[in-house]
């Protein structure tokens, strides 16, 4: 049975939502590297990964749909990862960085 283009909007959606919330958890890891390194080459190289995915998902996310709850997490992902970022010193204007469509 083909699939509708209903279907196939909502699976790319889910896509787009799972493929947001994976490179959220990469950039938290890349600071968590960063935390631990000694060679301050590989802390700046994470956090300058970190802060790519941040610009990346601003980016996406108002070109995915979600639902309430999916919304949510990624927010509260983009808050965390935003917060660590302000602490680094690899966000250096957080008043001009907001959540897309706040």
């Amino acid at each position: 049975m083909p699939i509708s283009t209903a279907q196939l909007l909502e699976q790319s959606h889910r896509i787009g939502v799972q493929f947001l919330l994976a490179d959220l958890a990469a950039a938290l890891t890349f600071l968590d590297v960063a935390e631990v390194t000694e060679l301050e080459e590989s802390r700046t190289r994470n956090r300058q990964k970190a802060r790519y995915v941040y610009d990346t998902v601003i980016r996406l996310m108002p070109k995915v749909a979600t639902s309430n709850e999916e919304r949510a997490a990624l927010e509260d992902r983009v808050a965390e990862l935003k917060r660590r970022l302000i602490a680094t010193g690899k966000l250096f204007d957080p008043e001009s960085e907001r959540f897309p469509g706040a």
